[in-house]
């Protein structure tokens, strides 16, 4: 009894350790061999070892710092979790009620890890944009572990043809009383055996090995081994071991390797497919960042169907072929019906609805100052009511697009928030010097001109009443004072860019003589540094001349240009040195003109100093405009000279995408074979044996306990309907993968055509736009020059009858232009990285952020014609009857009665289909491998290359 005790105890300490690896094991050998697969696939497609790890960074929202393999609950619903503790009156498990829980989601800290500054607002330029969203994103998460899970399909299919070892055991107690032993006494029995309980109760589940070879043989080899221990009656023990082997051969159907190796190749296919997919995805992620671009057409796992392991549930149809992971092919961009072009998205978005938040303050601000001085003009008897009144409705509805506009910033910057993976409540500040050089009109300049007039206009006003010196304040009636607080309290919160500085009011002296005095000295100073600003404009201008010459001579040498009759004076670069040399001499001739009024300052008395400051108001008139002068022609756009169809051959040599929808129409090619199989019959060849034990030693074998099996199974394709209909279907694909992929490629001309257009339209809209805001700028300096100079002493000049509207238009006209010239610009940035996008060579470092390529992207054009993903097209035969495959001309012979095609009696160019035609061969025979289509992917890609350079 001892004995048998021991035994028992032994058996149960072999079984133990197969009770299972634990979970931190599994998950870790999964990312192991996913890892390993993403690695090899990596360097195939050309990426870097190491670039797809799902592992979350610590820094992020989504890091979850408990454990991975049992994390506790998160909040559940209340009512949902009545069902999970009791269900059906049955009680729930034990380990729910005592799980541990957690009531976070996302990290309760993780805020702590954002770069804030003192304010505690995240400030964000475009690279800390694009890195934030990496790190936070859950979409980009998402697509990394679809890529990840891709992989481990990979690992299953490739499992599938490796040595595979199985088995279990099963340990019973058996009693039974005299009548049901059958030997009229009790009988207690423990069995040791093969389990059921994995291939059902009719098959034991013996240890065994086995595998699945290329061609679709089975090698199996068992070992059962059984031991029954009799503990009633006669204490004896038994022993049988069975070592058996089989191999199944199919021969026909489920035979050969187009059939055996499908579900591999679909599986490394795909999973190559998904990396270039996962690299192009990281590029127009950082577009979707920058600049508003749909971010499309990532990995897209084949396998797990239905909850299955790799590729199982595989049907070989249904594969959805067509879809090679576009759905922007670029392009668009322009602004119809206005003269800009259209706003970007993204972070760029941002910043351009943050510059045209800040012209229209500026015009808001001119807006009011220009009122106050209506206002004060209308108290002096100098204009009448209605343009007071007509300025002031102007000024109403810029306060109400202003509103507008500081809503829809607000806006924009929540779902850009969120966007990253952000709270909506996170306060967001976009700061970044990209569009510093659209600050054409510098507030300072304009802040400088309205004190200038503030002390002219005080002082002549109290000299015109004789009487006591009287504030600025004073002279403003309440209703404009109101205007004036109200345009001047702030609509937004911090996250806007604040407006300029404004000094405090000029408070002048008891006497008019004291008001232009004490004032006129620190006017001319500020005057000086802002005409030092000037001149470091204009070194930042000579710098960038060179370049604005050529740019200027390609640009005005399109047919465009000429076809619109453009003034061609706009891109002439002797026109461009002449407005340069004018800048500089008017540069010279305002410093003469500033030492002569610091001179002139000098001893001055106070009507004396009234005219000199006069004089220095029109002085800073003439500065602004030089100054948007000098900033307007210092900024420049590199013209883009590329032609369509080198567009096309650089995206057909670097863009993944391509490279993928090539792959996806030979699978469909593919299945068409692997579905044929089917439809053959079914004729196994068998070979099998197994050898037993002899006696009790259940190691004791005998070939005398042996036996081998040889033979030939067979079933006939008397029924294959369904097979039939899967073949065809396969077929039916494999034509409309055909059409997906030259309209593929069409949309990706289309694309590039498109692009090249709105950037060949933004360069020549850029020179119009620049001429256009120097002209608005002039006219509103004109207009409030008009309004600003105020009479001389004594004097009652009335203003005209269109001087406000005059005003309120000029105003108008230059927010529009700095809008468009601005508008203009971003969409050609905008579209310049649409076009690396478009034709693959857009780079990205380690971190996801974009490299500078250079402007110029004829280098990328290839020497001669080469396939996506590398390697040369052949040359196309001739395009013509003698490609239609030989069936299809047998068939049209039969049905016109007339030679169709001459060359199908012998060996075609497409590389003798017809010779290797058996004569009279039937066609369902022959559905294995139909030769006579082999060259349909060939000529369906020359089809598709051939409409896309005629177009």
């Amino acid at each position: 009894m001892f004995t048998t005790l021991l035994r028992i105890v032994c058996v149960a300490a072999m079984l133990a350790p197969l009770a299972g690896c634990s979970r931190s094991k599994a998950r870790l050998r999964a990312d192991r061999d996913a890892y390993e697969l993403l690695d090899q696939k990596s360097t195939v497609a050309g990426g870097d070892i190491g670039d797809y790890r799902i592992t979350v960074d610590p820094r992020s929202r989504m890091f979850d710092e408990e454990s991975p393999d049992c994390p506790p609950m998160p909040p559940d619903d209340p009512t949902s979790h009545h069902y999970m503790m009791q269900v059906d009156g049955k009680n729930g498990a034990k380990y729910w009620k005592k799980a541990p829980r957690t009531p976070w989601v996302d990290p309760p800290n993780w805020r702590a890890t954002l770069p804030l500054d003192e304010q505690g607002r995240l400030v964000l330029d475009t690279t800390a944009a694009v890195r934030l969203g990496l790190i936070n994103d859950p979409d980009y998460q998402n697509e990394l572990e679809e890529l990840y899970l891709s992989a481990l399909d990979v690992s299953f299919e490739r499992f599938r043809f490796d040595a595979q070892l199985f088995g279990g055991a099963a340990v019973d107690y058996v009693a039974q009383g005299r009548v049901a032993s059958g030997t009229g006494e009790s009988s207690s029995q423990l069995f040791v055996s093969p389990s059921s309980r994995t291939l059902g109760p009719a098959t034991p589940n013996r240890w065994r090995v086995q595998r699945l070879t290329a061609f679709g043989g089975e090698m199996v080899v068992g070992l059962a081994n059984t031991l029954v221990w009799q503990f009633s009656g006669p204490n004896d023990y038994t022993s049988r071991t069975l070592l058996d082997f089989s191999i199944v051969q199919p021969l026909l159907r489920n035979g050969g390797r187009i059939r055996v190796l499908e579900r591999l190749t679909v599986a490394e296919r795909a999973l190559l497919a998904n990396v270039r997919s996962m690299e192009r995805f990281r590029r127009e992620y950082y577009m979707n960042v920058v600049t508003g671009r749909f971010a499309g057409g990532g990995p897209q796992r084949r396998g797990g169907l239905l909850g299955g392991a790799g590729l199982s549930g595989f049907a070989g149809v249904n594969l959805q072929v067509g879809n090679f992971g576009g759905g922007f092919f670029g392009g668009g961009g322009g602004n119809q019906g206005v003269a800009g072009a259209a706003a970007a998205g993204g972070y760029l978005g941002l910043l351009q609805q943050a510059k045209v938040l800040s012209n229209q303050r500026a015009n808001v601000a001119a807006l009011r100052d220009s009122t106050l001085q209506l206002v004060a003009s209308y108290d002096a008897g100098r204009i009448d009511r209605f343009q007071v009144d007509l300025a002031r409705q102007a000024l109403f509805n810029a306060q109400s697009q202003l509103l507008r506009a500081e809503a829809d910033y607000q806006t924009s910057l929540d779902a850009f928030k969120v966007e990253l993976g952000l709270p909506p409540d996170l306060e967001l500040v976009v700061a970044d010097p990209l569009l510093e050089p659209f600050n054409l009109l510098s507030p300072e300049v304009t802040d400088l001109q309205n004190k200038v007039a503030t002390v002219l206009l005080v002082g002549n006003e109290a000299i015109d009443a004789a009487s006591e010196s009287a504030t600025p304040e004073a002279l403003v009636d309440p209703e404009a004072e109101r205007l004036a607080d109200d345009v001047e309290t702030p609509i937004a919160g911090p996250t806007l860019p604040p407006p300029p500085p404004t000094e405090p009011e000029l408070v002048p002296a008891e006497t008019p003589e004291g008001v232009i005095a004490n004032n006129v000295d620190p006017l001319v100073a500020e005057a000086e540094a802002q005409f030092a600003i000037v001149e470091s404009d204009l070194g930042k201008l000579l710098a960038v001349l060179p370049d604005r010459r050529e740019h200027l001579v390609v640009i005005g040498d399109r047919p465009e240009v000429r076809d619109a009759q453009i003034d061609l004076a706009l891109f002439d670069p002797v026109a461009l040195d002449e407005r340069v040399q004018s800048i500089e001499a008017d540069i010279v001739a305002w410093r003469q003109m500033l030492d002569e009024l610091k001179a002139d300052m000098a001893g001055a008395t106070s009507d004396e100093r009234n005219t000199l400051l006069r004089r220095l108001s029109s002085m800073l008139l003439e500065l602004s405009i030089l100054q948007a002068r000098t900033r307007l022609d210092a900024l420049d756009i590199t013209p883009t000279e590329l032609t369509p169809e080198q567009a096309l051959e650089i995206a057909r040599a670097n863009r993944r995408d391509w490279a993928n929808a090539r792959a996806a129409l030979v699978d469909a090619w593919r299945l068409i074979h692997f579905n044929a199989n089917n439809l053959l019959s079914a004729v196994d060849l068998v070979f099998s044996g197994d050898l037993a034990n002899v006696g009790d030693n259940p190691l004791e074998f005998r070939d005398t306990n042996g036996r081998l099996r040889v033979g030939v199974e067979f079933d006939s394709p008397t029924s294959r309907l369904a097979e039939r209909n899967v073949y065809r279907q396969s077929l039916i694909e494999y034509q409309q993968a055909r059409r997906s992929y030259y309209q593929f490629v069409d949309q990706i001309y289309q694309g590039l055509r498109s692009t090249l257009r709105q950037i060949r339209l933004n360069e020549v809209n850029f020179e119009l736009r620049r001429e256009a805001v120097l002209v608005a700028i002039a006219q509103v300096d004109l207009t409030q020059l008009r309004l600003s100079e105020p009479p001389k002493p004594g004097a009652t000049e009335q203003f005209n009858n269109t001087t406000a509207r005059d005003l309120v238009q000029a105003l108008g006209d230059l927010l529009n232009a700095q809008n468009d010239l601005l508008s203009v610009w971003v969409n050609n940035r905008v579209q310049r990285y649409n076009l690396e996008l478009d034709l693959g060579v857009m780079l990205v470092d380690n971190e996801g952020l974009r490299v500078d390529i250079g402007e110029s992207l004829d280098v990328f054009v290839p020497t001669g014609r080469s396939c996506p993903g590398g390697g040369d097209v052949s040359p196309l035969p001739p395009m013509g009857p003698s490609l239609l495959p030989p069936d299809i001309v047998q068939e049209m012979q039969q049905e016109f009665g007339e030679l169709v095609n001459p060359a199908a009696g012998g060996a075609s160019s497409g590389g003798g289909e017809a010779a290797n035609t058996p004569a009279g061969g039937d066609a369902e025979t022959d559905a294995e491998i139909p030769q006579n289509n082999l060259t349909m992917p060939q000529l369906s890609l020359g089809f598709s290359h051939q409409k896309a350079h005629n177009s």
